[in-house]
């Protein structure tokens, strides 16, 4: 198999030609699985492929037709690589492989090649806006950050879904919980779901040091986890008190050298979003035509600010709020100074090299009552999208069902191993711990005011807690009118990209 890229600029760097003979397809299948480890042998490391039954398996209703080494073109950020690996050959990496098999898969059936170009965040929206704007042909699939996606939404650089005939987002290979927030009049601009493994590592998760936990004769939150009473009120109780002048200096820092304690460490453009929506809070609803509006809950979200307030303000955690010590954050926990640690699931890899044993958990709900864990999907998931210059019903067809087969080969040949492999043993150190994974990306938030009004009402908890403010009422009019008319204009872009 024949690799090359292409950046921006027409510059011959790499691609992936996929008119590959049955002889490396089976060879790589049979590499594919021989991969996997005796448990015995490595158990931080077991890679053992995970497989469907095959009469088990859903499949999907595509047609079963050649476009004769024609090139689907694909334009990802470089942080996004994970979602379509570019190399010819294995690399004994499960997850690595298993994209690459979807790739190969997807080429041989239809008879296409693959076209990757790679650019940094901002340079990647610029290039699809420009590309879009002036008509040109260049893309047929876009990987972006959710909040970028949305903004090429509002713009009408991007297609609804909707004009897609192959995409069928009923399938299970496509994320149903992103419907709840950023679906319009029973439509989307955006989506994700198996097609792109790494959006399920930017899944927001809580961390806890187990060393601490020991030393500390705390029980370790796995059996409240499963009994459904993980809640804040449970995560307040554990870290009351837990912050503590260790050196004696008379100050708690989280500066290199301290050997002071934090209860919690966290950034500021994470924790208020990950703690608001596991609590349930929720800015924008829909009514009967699946059309959004503003709609906070004062009462609700006064008690869930409350709480989050408690355990942030209230029980003096490290909340940094200065992107300059962003590192410190993780940095606090991983050194063994901070009892937990709110991220995402993407963290583990780097925690896995830390001397404390730690656990994984999903963040709690806001009282026993919530029916179920909900995981707050960060910004910088990876969404697709399909420029709106893919216009011709021909053109729309072969990129509808070249992201089908993508989504769905991913759904039985990646997923498997991204959830047993990659999430349940690489990233994590016990067995408590793998079993939490199931609850953290059952129940996955997304809502339109966060990616849509970042800088506003989305974001008004991050502000608060950023001043130190326990009156929620004042803000949340504040943002009563703008936030209204910010969604009224989202609607009628959509409703212009529909016509």
């Amino acid at each position: 198999m024949i690799t090359e890229y292409k950046n921006e600029k027409g510059n011959r760097m790499k691609k992936i030609l996929c008119v590959i003979i049955s002889a490396l397809f089976v060879l790589s299948a049979a590499l594919l699985a021989g991969c996997a480890k005796d448990p015995a042998e490595n158990s931080e490391t077991t890679d053992e492929i995970t497989t469907v039954p095959e009469d088990t398996v859903i499949k999907d209703d595509l047609p079963e037709v050649s476009f004769k080494g024609k090139t689907f073109r694909v334009i990802l950020q470089e942080d996004s690589s994970g979602d379509v690996f570019t190399e010819d050959h294995e690399i004994g990496e499960p997850l690595h492989d298993a994209v690459l098999q979807r790739n190969i898969n997807v080429c041989e059936r239809f008879g296409i090649e693959l076209d990757v170009s790679k650019d940094e965040y901002s340079a990647v929206n610029a290039s699809i806006t420009r590309s879009v704007k002036a008509g040109s042909d260049e893309y047929d699939l876009c990987f972006v950050h959710m909040v970028s996606g949305a903004a090429l939404a509002q713009s009408n650089l991007v297609l609804p879904f909707q004009k897609l005939p192959y995409v069928d987002l009923e399938k299970p290979w496509w994320d149903k919980d992103i419907w709840n927030g950023f679906s319009i009049r029973n439509n989307l601009m955006m989506v994700n779901g198996d097609i792109s493994p790494r959006s399920f590592s930017i899944t927001s998760c809580l961390y806890f040091n187990k060393t601490l936990f020991d030393k500390f004769d705390l029980q370790y939150p796995y059996e409240l986890v499963r009994s459904g009473e993980w809640t804040f009120d449970k995560l307040y109780e554990l870290t009351k008190g837990m912050t503590r002048d260790e050196d004696g200096d008379g100050k708690v820092s989280a500066e290199s050298g301290s050997s002071d304690i934090y209860c919690l460490t966290s950034w500021y453009l994470d924790v208020p979003y990950s703690f608001y929506y596991a609590a349930g809070g929720m800015l924008v609803s829909k009514d009967e035509n699946d059309v959004p509006y503003y709609d906070p809950n004062l009462e609700r979200d006064t008690i869930i600010y409350r709480k989050i307030y408690d355990v942030i303000i209230g029980n003096n955690a490290y909340f940094e709020t200065n992107i300059g010590n962003y590192m410190r954050v993780i940095e606090t926990f991983f050194e063994g100074h901070a009892l937990f640690y709110d991220s995402t699931l993407a963290a583990a890899g780097t925690l896995r090299e830390m001397d404390n044993e730690f656990g994984i958990l999903p963040v709690p709900k806001l009282d026993s009552a919530q029916t179920d864990y909900r995981s707050f999907v960060n910004g910088a998931s990876s969404m697709i999208c399909v420029p709106a210059t893919v216009t011709s019903e021909s053109q729309r067809e072969f990129v509808s069902i070249i992201i089908e087969a993508l989504a769905s080969e991913a759904y039985r040949t990646v997923t498997p191993v991204l959830k047993e492999t990659y999430l349940k043993r690489k990233i994590t150190r016990d067995a408590d711990s793998a079993d939490m994974i199931d609850y953290i990306v059952r129940n996955r938030v997304f809502d339109m005011a966060y990616v849509n009004m970042h800088d506003g009402v989305g974001s008004y908890v991050r502000d608060l807690l950023k001043s130190g403010a326990t009156d929620i009422s004042s803000m949340l009019k504040k943002y009563q009118k703008t936030a209204a008319k910010k969604i009224e204009t989202i609607v009628k872009a959509f409703d212009k990209s529909l016509k």
